[in-house]
């Protein structure tokens, strides 16, 4: 009896590296904390706790208190670079800066191609932070929501139908230690969301199973499934009467020899637009368009293009109902951590995409922010996230993006020499909007150098450049709501 117990002691540090091995950081995670109560001094057990918590979507707050001791101990190359993500994801921001240069400057871990992005992401919340985008946030209910992970939501245009994505208790425990993934609804009844139930055997089987997309008549649902051997490809079920027909894979030019993850369709039927990581792209996953030929068929697909696509993964395309807007997730652009939600505009006249837009904090947070279905009239949209009223994992969430404030703040300004007061005429000032990366370009009166800008309160960079002059970068906030200032006066400064 005594063998087996001091056996079965021994066992619990490879049962820890077991469930980390296979993702199962929920029950890997409880049983690093009991080691590091049993053996506080070890130098791997902190690490590997603190990485449990940043890989899990929960309250990430305790990854801090793991990864600093770890750090202490210098039990790992990576750590500085973990422990700069923790303070990432818990907005201190200077404290992730400053690890991860010292994280550079030991030059010793793996993932030192990954910093710069990693500081980048920090740096452009640090920006877009300080101008928040107006938005409220109210949790989807019991109805809806569960203590497992519910997220991927989708929603009509009249808000009466959605489906979603679940990981709640069903069939048996996947090694990572949820349940498997599947599609759940819900219809509106007397203006409320009824109990939510799992789709028909039709799309969802004892595998994963995820929403993915849906159209806007709700007649046709996209979904990925994953069986192990199969994986990596979208299906399409039809809707009738709000229930599903058995799922069919789409075609060799949507799906391809690489990885395909969500889709969207346009009003008409007519564009299709996918998630799909294959050969030729910009890098990782990018969004790509199709148009239904007279077959039926799909035609060949084209790439949207840099101002939509990066080097980085671009996923989970929605096309707003006007046929012209796209909202997609994105971990390049200006995210400021993960996947943020942009928005790009098509114009029919150029055939050309818009500059990717950044949809503001705190709809984007430092965490991954994939997928957001609007309503017709953009008033609300759908999102799923982990918050602090949130009943376990990711809830899905109903945002209200409350009325925009149209006020313009006029700036009267000037470019001096330092230490003089002769105002520069001969410079040129590009302004930039921190969360649209929109830009607008001022040059002074040729009269008596006098700058005049109008700008709407939001996080902005200006960029000086003069001629014999070192260019200038600061950046302003205008701010807006009982903070608002109609007229202000700002003089900047050069030196050569």
């Amino acid at each position: 009896m005594l063998l087996h117990s001091a056996m079965a002691q021994k066992a619990v540090p490879e049962d820890a590296k077991e469930h980390f091995k296979f993702g199962n950081y929920i029950d890997a995670l409880k049983v690093y904390v009991k080691l590091m109560d049993k053996d506080p001094k070890n130098d791997e057990y902190p690490y590997k706790a603190g990485l449990c918590v940043l890989f899990t979507e929960r309250d990430k707050t305790d990854a801090i208190k793991y990864l600093e001791k770890a750090a202490e101990r210098k039990s790992d190359p990576d750590v500085k670079f973990y422990l700069g993500k923790a303070y990432h994801y818990n907005l201190q921001f200077e404290e992730a800066l400053d690890v991860f240069n010292q994280y550079i400057t030991e030059g010793q871990g793996t993932k030192i191609h990954q910093v710069d992005r990693e500081m980048q992401m920090v740096k452009n919340a640090m920006k877009i932070m300080q101008a928040p985008v107006d938005v409220t946030f109210e949790n989807a209910g019991d109805n809806i929501n569960s203590e497992y992970p519910d997220y991927y939501p989708f929603v009509t245009p009249d808000e009466s139908f959605m489906v979603f994505t679940s990981r709640r208790k069903s069939g048996v425990k996947e090694f990572d230690g949820y349940y498997p993934s599947a599609i759940n609804y819900s219809k509106v009844v007397n203006g409320e969301f009824s109990v939510a139930k799992k789709g028909n055997s039709m799309i969802n089987s004892t595998y994963d199973d995820q929403a993915v997309g849906l159209s806007y008549n709700a007649d046709k649902l996209f979904i990925y499934f994953d069986d192990i051997k199969n994986k990596g490809d979208i299906y399409e079920a039809s809707i009738k009467d709000f229930k599903f027909k058995k799922k069919v894979k789409m075609g060799d030019n949507v799906n391809s020899k690489g990885f395909e993850s969500a889709a969207t369709v346009s009003a008409d039927g007519n564009t299709l637009f996918f998630a799909s990581h294959r050969e030729n792209g910009l890098g990782g996953k990018d969004i790509y368009m199709t148009r239904k030929l007279p077959t039926g068929e799909w035609a060949l697909p084209q790439n949207l293009g840099e101002n939509v696509n990066t080097k980085y993964d671009e996923d989970f395309p929605n096309l707003f109902y006007d046929g012209t807007t796209l909202y997609f997730s994105s971990k390049g652009h200006n995210s400021i951590g993960g996947y943020d939600y942009f928005k790009s505009t098509w114009d029919p006249e150029t055939n050309k995409w818009s500059k990717a837009e950044n949809l503001g904090y705190p709809l984007n947070t430092t965490r991954d922010d994939i997928c957001i279905s609007f309503t017709e009239d953009k008033r609300h949209a759908y999102v799923s996230a982990w918050r602090k009223d949130s009943k376990g994992f990711q809830d899905i969430y109903k945002v209200t993006f409350n009325e925009f404030d149209a006020r313009e703040t006029i700036i009267k300004s000037k470019i001096l020499e330092m230490g003089s007061t002769e105002a520069i005429k001969d410079a040129f000032v590009i302004i930039t909007n921190n969360r649209t990366q929109e830009e607008r370009h001022y040059t002074p009166s040729s009269k008596n150098g006098g700058l005049l800008i109008t700008l709407l309160p939001g996080s902005y960079t200006i960029m000086i450049d003069a001629p014999g002059f070192a260019p200038k970068n600061e950046d302003i906030v205008i701010k807006g709501k009982s903070d608002f200032v109609p007229f202000m006066t700002k003089e900047f400064t050069v030196t050569k």
